[in-house]
Formats: structure tokens, C-alpha cells, sequence
């Protein structure tokens, strides 16, 4: 249990402090709180409203992970290697028992949090795939990339799935995500190539072909994110009084720039 919200500010500080320090295996944390934060204004009104009143607490949760020492929660491999998949159902299924246990805000929005995670960490082309020999050369570098290019990217929310709400939803929303990073992939790897492995951050333009990776893989973290949490909230009993909610396959709404969530 969390303990009140400035508990959760001082916790989120020194989390922040210690990643600082050492590489962090998937999206940095900064990136994992925008993804998370961009995503909460996507939410049902009420669950949004809980999530803002326990922002701290959230975002906690969207950057706790990244302090288990364990890289293979973070990553799904062609092999079947790593066990993403398996943490982003284990922390949307803790998100719903806390809200049908009526647990107190601060911890659902908390498990919300993670579930953003993990749920955003399959976006990242390099957390799917590792088939490129000189991966080592640019990892780290491009983890970077993505979030200096984050204050300059317009991306897009894709819309909610229709009925998204079945047993067997979240696992293909899963593998929708982790096949589009897989397809990304060589991507990274030839970009960094064509520049002689120099760092991404200091050479590639934003009219290249790596800037378009990031938009890409920012915009479907932060539409995947949002399916999540909605899913959560009416799986858990909750209701999304929208009139009209953003369909999937028909509309993409450009997401307004929001210097709250940076």
C-alpha cells in the first residue's frame, strides 16, 4: 500500500534519482511518464478524474519497474524468451482486483501505473527483438533518441476496439503490439548503419527514417496504454459515460501537445 500522495512524490523522486544513474533497459523513465500521462487523458472521465487527483502515485507506477533487476520482464524475444506478456496480464489483472476490492485510489492508480509500464514497454522496437548482431553498438543510444525526440513529436491516439473487453483481448492487443515493433526493428539498425553508429541523439534529423520509428512506437505506447486502462475500468464494473468514444480502424485523433505531462 502506498500511503498518502506526498509519500508517493518523495518515492517517485527516488526512483527517478536511481535510475539516473544506470541505463534503463527499455523506455527511460521520463518517456514512461509521458506515455502514461498522455495516455490518463484518454481514460473514462471518472477514472481520469482519480488518476489526476493520484498523479503521483501513477506515475510511480509507470517508472517502478524499471527497479526490479529483472530485463527479461521488460522484453518478448522471437525465441519466446522473456516474459513481457506474461507481466503486462498479471499487472492488468492486479489493476482490476484492486478496484473490485475497492482498494484505496492512490494503490489503483498506483497498479495502474505499472500496467502502463508494461504495457508501453511493448511498443519499444528493441524490447521485441534482438536479432541484430551490433545491437549492443546503438541500444543504449536509441533508448536516449526516443526520449530527445519525445517534446517534438505529434502523435496520434488510433482509437478505442470496438468490444474491446473479452478474455482473449489484452493478449491480442499484445501481439498486435509486439509484431509492430518486430517490424520496426531492422529499422533502428539500419539508421544507425547509415550514420557509422554515431549517436542517433547528436545525427539523425527529424526527417529521418529514426524519427519515424519514434513517432510511431510513442503513438501506439500511448494508444495501447489508453485501451488498457479503459479496459481496466469496465472490466472491473466501472462505465464510460462518453457519448461518443474514437473507433479504431476509423478515426485517429491528433493528441494536443500538453506541457503537464513533461
Amino acid at each position: 500500500m502506498l500511503g498518502r500522495p506526498c509519500g508517493a512524490l518523495a518515492a517517485l523522486a527516488a526512483v527517478l534519482g536511481t535510475l539516473a544513474a544506470s541505463p534503463a533497459p527499455a523506455w527511460t523513465p521520463e518517456s514512461h511518464r509521458v506515455i502514461a500521462a498522455s495516455a490518463a487523458r484518454l481514460a473514462p472521465p471518472d477514472l481520469h478524474r482519480q488518476i489526476a487527483r493520484n498523479r503521483d502515485a501513477y506515475l510511480l507506477g509507470a517508472v517502478d519497474p524499471l527497479r526490479d533487476g529483472r530485463p527479461e520482464h521488460h522484453v518478448k524475444n522471437p525465441d519466446g524468451s522473456g516474459r513481457l506478456d506474461e507481466m503486462i496480464a498479471l499487472a492488468v489483472d492486479n489493476a482490476i482486483r484492486s478496484i473490485r476490492a475497492h482498494r484505496p485510489f492512490n494503490e489503483i492508480v498506483y497498479r495502474l501505473g505499472v500496467a502502463a509500464h508494461y504495457v508501453a514497454d511493448a511498443s519499444n522496437p528493441l524490447a521485441v527483438a534482438d536479432g541484430d548482431p551490433d545491437e549492443d553498438r546503438y541500444a543504449s543510444d536509441f533508448l536516449r533518441y526516443l526520449a530527445s525526440t519525445e517534446p517534438r513529436l505529434r502523435t496520434v491516439f488510433y482509437g478505442f476496439q470496438p468490444g474491446f473487453n473479452g478474455d482473449g483481448d489484452l493478449p491480442r492487443l499484445v501481439d498486435e503490439a509486439v509484431r509492430r515493433g518486430r517490424d520496426l526493428y531492422p529499422l533502428v539498425g539500419r539508421e544507425y548503419r547509415r550514420v557509422g553508429f554515431r549517436s542517433g541523439v547528436e545525427t539523425f534529423s527529424d526527417r529521418s527514417t529514426a524519427f519515424g520509428v519514434a513517432s510511431v512506437a510513442y503513438s501506439h505506447a500511448q494508444s495501447d496504454v489508453a485501451e488498457v486502462l479503459r479496459h481496466v475500468w469496465l472490466a472491473a464494473g466501472g462505465m464510460d459515460s462518453r457519448p461518443r468514444i474514437p473507433v479504431r480502424g476509423r478515426q485517429v485523433l491528433l493528441l494536443p501537445l500538453d506541457p503537464a505531462v513533461r
